[in-house]
């Protein structure tokens, strides 16, 4: 029997609740798309791919022993307002719009970017954490003011907010109807359509749509974990980070 051959790139269809994130994600490497995904399955960090440099005294980035990989990020011990930053060492995905001429013709693509990371956390009530994609930012707690796409979840809280902050304003979107459970995984993630939309998926299930303050400067993946209680250690752990973007090639235009 033949194989099956395709001319044009494998998408998930995207149909279902549960599987709306992958509307177009291309099934499997494609030199259409710009893709990064860390599964952290290493002995030790690699400095090449990702910065810990915004990090308070004492606290730490590692890689947890356990199968399939993952990296931990953990508070000083009994200190407040302590922890650091996971940023990838280079700016790589952008939200751009699709531009028509005056006839309608597209003369611009845009970009449409896929990102996911699996999280959790000892201590969601005593911690500031999130993940996503930030502009460059300075100290531990510089990415909450910084522009940015992420999924968050402030001390006090035990829920997420789904943020998108550019230079005009900030928006965030509290999801109250669901209920972190602390040292739990959760799947994260989100979808930008073409700089128009954002759509925040918690375990692969859409729990909000945004269109306004959406970031168009280029942008790093991020995670981040501080401290907000002098007692005990705060941990994040990350299984793995993915994102997925269009190359935004108006040249390729008829001929992908």
């Amino acid at each position: 029997m033949a194989g099956t051959h395709f001319r044009n790139p494998v998408m998930f269809a995207g149909l279902s609740n549960n599987t709306k994130w992958f509307k177009d994600l291309p099934v499997d490497n494609n030199p259409n798309f710009i893709c990064y995904k860390d599964d952290f399955i290493y002995n030790t960090l690699p400095s090449a791919e990702w910065s810990t440099s915004i990090a308070d005294g004492g606290a730490s980035a590692g890689i947890s022993n356990e199968v399939g990989g993952a990296v931990t990020l953990t508070s000083a011990n009994t200190t407040d307002n302590n922890g650091l930053a996971l940023v990838k060492t280079a700016n790589t995905f952008q939200a751009v719009a699709e531009t028509k001429d005056s006839t309608g013709a597209i003369t611009n693509p845009g970009t449409v970017i896929w990102y996911e990371a699996r999280i959790q956390n000892n201590d969601a009530n005593a911690t500031d954490y999130g993940t996503g994609l930030v502009e460059t930012f300075t100290g531990t707690s510089g990415w909450r003011s910084a522009n940015r796409i992420s999924i968050e979840s402030n001390n006090g809280e035990q829920f997420y907010r789904f943020v998108t902050k550019n230079a005009d304003g900030t928006n965030q979107v509290q999801h109250t109807a669901y209920t972190i459970t602390d040292s739990a995984y959760d799947t994260v993630g989100f979808r930008v359509d073409k700089a128009g939309k954002v759509e925040f998926f918690v375990n692969r299930a859409l729990a909000a749509t945004v269109t306004s303050n959406i970031n168009t400067d280029d942008m790093q993946m991020f995670a981040a974990s501080v401290s907000a209680s002098a007692s005990g250690q705060r941990v994040t752990k990350l299984d793995y980070i993915s994102c997925t973007q269009n190359r935004n090639a108006s040249e390729l235009i008829g001929n992908i």
